[in-house]
């Protein structure tokens, strides 16, 4: 909506909204963010269980744990760099909107932090259950065979 009054606004009113392209990018990554870690919360992403389908319970499990530390050590970059870049950038203005740039920066590290929580959430969750997830939870789980 915020794109399309910004168009409007540019072309037919010829009274361009200086901070509206900002903020539409500002708000893009922020959602983007939470997008990513609403997902992981909800199981959302896609899996590729060909291989992993074949296995049994015990040996999923642990490959479950595998992929989560994996996880972890890719998210672990993310939030030290992203949180280094909205260091970096603390002193800085956005130039339309006048806010200091960390604010939009620190969408990556806490998105990525979220992630990383509901990641280990779902594990412990899923151990504590056992290794059968219930059946309403198959819904939201997306695989790919």
């Amino acid at each position: 909506m915020l794109v399309f009054l910004t168009v409007i606004y540019r072309y037919f009113l010829l009274a361009p909204i200086s901070w509206g392209e900002e903020m539409a990018r500002f708000l893009f990554i922020a959602l983007s963010m939470l997008g990513a870690s609403l997902a992981m919360k909800e199981r959302s992403h896609f899996t590729i269980t060909i291989l992993t389908a074949k296995f049994p319970a015990p040996v999923r499990a642990w490959l479950d744990v595998a992929v989560a530390l994996g996880a972890t050590a890719l998210l672990a970059i993310v939030i030290d760099k992203g949180w280094g870049l909205t260091l970096l950038n603390r002193n800085q203005i956005s130039p339309a909107l006048g806010v200091p740039m960390s604010i939009p920066y620190l969408a990556v590290p806490v998105g990525a932090t979220l992630m990383l929580l509901f990641l280990w959430m779902d594990l412990v969750i899923k151990r504590h259950e056992g290794s059968d997830r219930p059946a309403a939870d198959a819904v939201h789980s997306r695989t790919v065979d």
